[in-house]
């Protein structure tokens, strides 16, 4: 029988690959028309920010804050497989919010400097609620491939 995981042995895995890769798509939807976008996030612990000048997926996280991000190692063949989809809820910051200030904080962290942010940017918060993890690495070791952390 496969094992499962513990809570803190996901997280770990989980905050690991979120930490080692650093572009993401995120999907978003205005009514019945979702939008897929390729773009950098920057982490802290499994909450993703994303740095953007604008556009669809603004508007329509405006419209509809639920949002969906995978995330996935390079594909070395199907023992290779690692990813992750995250769904959660999104907020724009502005400069001078709380949420910009944490964005520009995990941005600084990831680059190990101290930066300033273009003044027409945003930062997009994707808090999370729930994240599926994918490690077809796992089953080798007699663990389930398939998790699921229900933040």
């Amino acid at each position: 029988m496969e094992k499962e995981l513990n809570k803190e042995e996901l997280e770990h895995l989980i905050v690991d690959l979120l930490h080692e890769q650093s572009l993401c798509v995120i999907a978003t939807c205005s009514g019945d028309v979702p939008r897929a976008s390729t773009v950098e996030y920057f982490p802290m612990a499994a909450t993703i920010y994303i740095l953007t000048e604008g556009g669809v997926k603004i508007e329509n996280i405006i419209r509809n804050p639920n949002v969906s991000i995978a995330i996935h190692a390079p594909f070395a063949g199907w023992q290779t497989v690692r990813g992750i989809q995250m769904t959660g809820i999104a907020e724009i910051g502005r400069r001078g919010s709380i949420v910009y200030e944490e964005g520009v904080a995990a941005f600084n962290k990831r680059r190990g400097r101290i930066g300033t942010v273009p003044d027409i940017m945003n930062i997009i918060k994707v808090t999370p609620h729930k994240i599926e993890y994918l490690d077809a690495a796992l089953g080798e070791k007699g663990f389930k491939v398939r998790h699921v952390l229900v933040c």
